[in-house]
């Protein structure tokens, strides 16, 4: 006969399938991304370069970084003259209009692959950009 002492051990223990696994894998995410070196771009260094002085970003195949960022570097960086986002599935035509809204002096912009940008933010793109020269 076990003691109630055992039993209450025994109710302690659970079993791999009561186990939730949800916060590890965010967890180990954060971890992975704080492994990065300091020329990864992550949300937070982003926000820090991104500035009025800043011409050119490079965002290829970055998918880590959240469209709720992606869509404010029009604002954090007007003057970009060269923007690559290519390989940014992920995100939709709302985020590159939101973007495009307020760059006026970009020259270059690669949008390879870019699946979700259609033509209503590529129109507000060439509308506000005339010194556009290659897409």
């Amino acid at each position: 006969m076990q003691s109630g002492e055992d039993r209450f051990n025994l109710r302690k223990v659970k079993e791999l399938n009561d186990i939730s696994f949800e916060e590890d894998e965010d967890w180990e995410e954060i971890k992975n991304l704080k492994r990065m070196p300091r020329t990864i771009l992550n949300e937070e260094n982003l926000r820090e370069y991104l500035s009025e002085e800043t011409l050119r970003l490079n965002l290829e195949n970055h998918y880590w970084i959240k469209n709720n960022v992606i869509e404010k570097i029009g604002r954090m960086a007007p003057n970009l003259q060269v923007l690559s986002l290519r390989r940014m599935k992920f995100v939709n035509n709302l985020v590159f209009a939101q973007i495009f809204k307020y760059l006026r002096q970009i020259q270059r912009i690669d949008l390879t692959d870019c699946t979700g940008l259609l033509v209503t933010a590529c129109n507000l793109l060439i509308d506000n950009n005339r010194s556009l020269s290659h897409i």
